[in-house]
Parts: structure tokens; C-alpha cells; sequence
């Protein structure tokens, strides 16, 4: 089985930012944590820096997913949203959300990794 970063961009809708932060706080990532193939969500907020341009979503949302391929990970999050009440939406997510599935090339490292090396 392969792990898969999702990464998905997204904004509130206008004048509720507030009740989109607890929505996605209190609801949607224990939701998405119900599906089989999601095993962890880290949610991240864009800052500028150096000039940095805005991507155009202020919000990231980064889902570490199981499964054999894209398609699965991506056919099972469907079929989570399909059953009644087990996926919740809100009025107060802008829909003009950008999704992406990527598989790791490499080892993840870190600077504990990386110690005592020359």
C-alpha cells in the first residue's frame, strides 16, 4: 500500500471565516479521519514572506492517505461523502477549492536524520 499527500487549497466563503475555521476544526477533519484510507490532516494557513505571491487560497489542508493508488484514496473520500450523514458539509466553504494527490519520490528527512553526519 502506498501513503499519498492530498493537498487541498481552500478559502470561506465571504464574511465567514470564523464559522468556516470551526467547521473544518470540529467537523470535517474528524470526518475525514472516519474514512479507511486517511490516516492523519494537518491543516496550514498561507503567510506572506519576502514577497511572496499569494497562491490565491489562504488555507492548506494536507491529508496523509493510504491506499494502492490515487483513484482509491480519492474512490473511498466519494463514497464517505455519498453516505448520509457521514461526511458534513458547510455553506461557509468557497467551492473554488483546488485538490492534488502526491506520492513521495524520496525518503522523508529530518535534521535529526541528518546529525552527526559531515
Amino acid at each position: 500500500m502506498a501513503r499519498f499527500l492530498w493537498l487541498v487549497m481552500t478559502n470561506p466563503a465571504e464574511g465567514r471565516e470564523q464559522e468556516f475555521n470551526r467547521w473544518y476544526d470540529e467537523e470535517h477533519v474528524p470526518d475525514v479521519l472516519g474514512v479507511d484510507t486517511v490516516v492523519a490532516v494537518q491543516r496550514f494557513e498561507f503567510v506572506t514572506s519576502g514577497g511572496t505571491p499569494n497562491p490565491g487560497h489562504r488555507y492548506l489542508a494536507v491529508y496523509e492517505v493510504e491506499a494502492d493508488s490515487a483513484e482509491e484514496a480519492r474512490a473511498a473520500m466519494d463514497k464517505a461523502r455519498a453516505e448520509a450523514g457521514r461526511m458534513r458539509g458547510t455553506s461557509s466553504l468557497d467551492r473554488d477549492a483546488r485538490l492534488w494527490y502526491f506520492r513521495p519520490i524520496g525518503p522523508r528527512v529530518s535534521r535529526d536524520d541528518q546529525a552527526g553526519r559531515p
